[in-house]
């Protein structure tokens, strides 16, 4: 099986588990004050490693809890929720979606910045097309793969590539010419980094975790510190969480100084 194929089964067997969960994972504090149930979490896909370790330290501190996670693009996410998808909490890559949600009435509070990252170019460790500085996405017939233009990571791309544009030293056709070499637009930035890992492209932007996560798979290339965008993860309980209390602990575990913890490991800067 290939990966691309792997990761698609994995979504779909994870769908399947929250259909599972939404019929009957509703739960409460049990008579000693424990919370029981599911909590149904919706992340962003780059939040996917890092949260699969909080997930099981949350569910190590609260044994009468298990954490169902949803990773995809924040757009994608905030639609399913929009549409009914039973969602206890959500963490998106970008406070858009989080701000479309609430002025549907479908967020429970004021979302919470729990995260920070950055975007880098990754490549794949044998660089075929022999990138060596961001100046090389315009390079003519480079494969370049970004994420789609409505998801956080491939809207914070496109703003790094005019960022670069802006300055003299790219010349005026850079950022035409990096666009132009784009050559599919995948719905999450793990979707960009497999077409990297694969082969399938020469170059994609991704967040540094993800990059972080492929390891020696890939070979990175940074943006200048001062042309870069600076991606900000907030989270939220949802106004329809069918387990609210376990809900408000999940968030408050992930604000808190394990939670925080566990992002710094994953390569993510702390939101203040």
């Amino acid at each position: 099986m290939s990966k691309s194929h792997a990761v698609w089964l994995g979504r779909a067997l994870l769908v399947g588990a929250l259909l599972v969960a939404a019929c009957g994972g509703d739960g409460e504090a049990s008579d000693d004050g424990a919370l029981t149930g599911t909590v149904t979490v919706f992340a962003a896909a780059s939040l996917t490693d890092a949260f699969r370790v909080l997930g099981d330290a949350f569910e190590a501190e609260h044994a009468g809890v298990s954490v169902a996670f949803n990773f995809g693009g924040s757009s994608a996410l905030a639609t399913q929720i929009e549409e009914g998808a039973p969602a206890d909490v959500i963490a998106s890559a970008n406070d858009t979606q989080l701000e479309r949600l609430s002025d549907a009435d479908l967020i429970a509070g004021t979302p919470q910045l729990f995260a920070l990252n950055a975007l880098v170019i990754v490549v794949p460790a044998d660089n075929p097309a022999g990138l060596g500085t961001p100046a090389d996405l315009a390079q003519p017939g480079l494969r370049l793969v970004l994420a789609l233009e409505d998801v956080p990571a491939g809207r914070y791309a496109r703003a790094v590539i005019a960022n670069l544009a802006s300055d003299p030293s790219y010349g005026p056709v850079f950022e035409a010419a990096a666009l132009a070499n784009v050559v599919s637009e995948e719905a999450d930035v793990r979707a960009v980094l497999a077409k990297v890992e694969l082969g399938e492209a020469d170059a994609g932007v991704v967040y540094r975790t993800d990059a972080a996560v492929a390891g020696d798979a890939v070979a990175v290339i940074e943006f200048p510190s001062q042309h870069n965008v600076v991606a900000a993860y907030p989270i939220a309980v949802t106004s329809e969480a069918r387990n609210r209390q376990a809900a408000e602990a999940f968030v408050a575990f992930t604000l808190g100084e394990a939670g925080q913890r566990i992002f710094a490991a994953a390569g993510f800067d702390l939101a203040p």
